[in-house]
């Protein structure tokens, strides 16, 4: 009878597990129901409401402490000194925090049910099912809609902690060593949406502690530079291909961020966040607006632009790392992107506490108090994407060019760039002042239509359908090159003979896993491409 409902409120919609697969243990749990053994010899907890007759030792259950025996009339009671099992007591922490019995109680009211359970899958059984039973048997209602589960964290090695192993890591240290916003952010990019357990060990709090550091340090950058900004909004009709780039970028994040907190996947969230502020904002549109910072005619709307995109950022870091977030907002000068925080919450007070001006002062203003950004399709610009990704593709190709053949990078080079249509020539040149700035070009000469023939000691790259082209006479010695270069050839040649010597024994053949065989062979391939590629830069080089 008490699992009817429970099981029952699975089909309805009542009550859902995320992920669904665990919705299993559940069932099995309500649908094979066996005897419980609630008594408990412990210190704490509920005692048990049975009393013994000390005279003719009959048993009484009642809610209240009788004054008699009902069977003999004895006065002499004593109460069973046992206590119900822990998970009886916390099956009914839902409604028992709220007010209950007391179905008319505020906080009940306002409260209960629930909306979701955030728990471990090992106590599905224990907690979990209890807790629902125990709703609908004293409220008529499931005390929460979604239960989320999620994995259990585990030592580097894959084993469960415990005190009795010594395995365990304290919080608070963890919190004194890297700070408790490095704690929150490193678990939260390991959650992964099916539950798999998290191994854990120190030094993976480095990650968190370092992405602290960089939001620390690049916001203290762009504080810098927002000495005098004024407070207007962002004039959208003059930004730069740069600034519309950067505002279609965090406006694709906004929408995967509220898609993934939506469904329940934080481990995504964290892993969006640290890329977008990491790559797209800091290693890129920073370092592009060092430049526009510079100039007069833009200096004020990129203000602007890295004031919005890293006021908005932090919003949606700050579930995730709320410290660091709200100190560096409190920073941040100007109203206009501040969305009012203060004047929002007062609207949401009682007239009477609205009323109160000293209720709300300037120093409550928070970044917790501000509405969660949303996505807006008026920054939405596809166009500027491809552009400026365009622009970093050949930045970054441009800057493999000079680590392979070890140019200094206070050199500046010359480069050239063939297109096959004409559409991928005119976005090449209107990212042009980019790809000179950020790669060190002296000379970006784009060509429509690739060469038949590759221009001699020179390096190339494809990228796409387009021929990247870089002159390397005058940059570095030649000859030394061609000799480093043959080396590589010997030393893969050398390689390559090992491993076709493997493939050619039968014995190897027969005793080795499947997947190293087919390692090798990949392996194989890969030499055989690397080889011909040197084969031919060779042959540039030497002409």
């Amino acid at each position: 009878e008490l699992s009817e409902r429970p099981i029952k409120a699975l089909e309805t919609g009542e009550l859902g597990f995320i992920p669904e697969r665990w919705t299993k243990i559940y069932l099995d749990w309500m649908e094979n129901v066996r005897d419980w053994c609630i008594s408990r010899q412990l210190w704490w907890g509920h005692q048990i409401p049975a009393y013994y007759c000390d005279d003719c030792k009959e048993m009484i259950v009642a809610t209240e402490k009788p004054d008699k025996c009902p069977k003999c009339g004895s006065s002499n009671l004593t109460q069973e000194t046992d206590v119900l099992d822990t998970w009886f007591s916390s099956g009914l922490w839902p409604f028992s925090t709220m007010g209950w019995p007391d179905l008319e109680s505020p906080d009940f009211k306002k409260f209960y049910p629930t909306s979701v359970l955030v728990t471990g899958f090992d106590i599905i059984f224990f907690w979990v099912a209890r807790m629902v039973v125990m709703g609908y048997e004293f409220t008529d209602k499931s005390p929460f809609k979604t239960v989320y589960i999620h994995g259990l964290i585990r030592d580097e090695k894959g084993q469960k902690m415990s005190k009795s192993k010594g395995n365990t890591i304290d919080p608070v240290e963890i919190i004194d060593r890297y700070g408790s916003d490095a704690l929150r952010f490193t678990l939260t990019s390991l959650v992964t949406y099916g539950g798999q357990d998290i191994k854990v060990s120190d030094e993976r709090f480095e990650y968190g502690r370092n992405f602290a550091n960089k939001i620390w340090n690049a916001s203290k950058f762009v504080l810098m530079n927002l000495e005098g900004v004024d407070d207007s909004e962002i004039d959208m009709s003059a930004l730069t291909i740069a600034d519309r780039w950067i505002l279609h970028k965090y406006n694709e994040a906004v929408l995967e961020v509220n898609k993934n907190l939506e469904s329940y996947r934080f481990g995504e969230t964290a892993q969006l966040l640290y890329e977008f502020f990491w790559n797209s904002y800091c290693d890129w549109y920073v370092e592009i607006a060092k430049t526009q910072l510079n100039k007069p005619d833009t200096k004020s709307n990129t203000q602007r632009v890295l004031r919005y995109v890293l006021e908005r950022t932090l919003r949606l870091l700050h579930p995730v790392m709320p410290h660091i977030t709200e100190e560096i907002w409190q920073l941040i000068p100007g109203k206009i992107y501040k969305n009012n925080a203060q004047e929002n919450e007062l609207q949401k007070l009682p007239a009477k506490q609205s009323s109160a001006s000293a209720f709300f002062t300037p120093a409550l203003q928070s970044i917790m108090l501000t509405d969660f950004p949303k996505h807006d399709m008026g920054l939405k610009d596809e166009i500027a994407e491809s552009k400026l990704n365009t622009a970093i593709e050949t930045i970054k190709s441009l800057r493999n060019i000079r680590q392979a053949f070890n140019i200094p990078v206070s050199a500046t080079i010359q480069a050239k760039i063939y297109s096959e249509d004409a559409t991928a020539q005119e976005t090449f040149e209107v990212v042009r002042s980019y790809i000179e700035i950020f790669a060190r070009v002296e000379r970006l000469s784009v060509k429509l239509g690739i060469p038949a023939e590759i221009p001699s000691q020179s390096a190339t790259t494809m990228m796409g359908t387009s021929l990247i082209v870089v002159p390397l006479a005058g940059l570095i010695d030649l000859d030394k090159e061609i000799q480093r270069q043959t080396k590589k050839l010997e030393t893969l040649a050398q390689e390559k003979k090992g491993l076709d010597s493997r493939l050619s024994s039968p014995k190897f053949l027969e005793s080795a896993p499947k997947e190293v065989v087919e390692l090798t062979k990949e392996r194989i391939k890969e030499i055989e491409q690397q080889t011909q590629s040197i084969q031919e830069l060779l042959k540039s080089l030497a002409k």
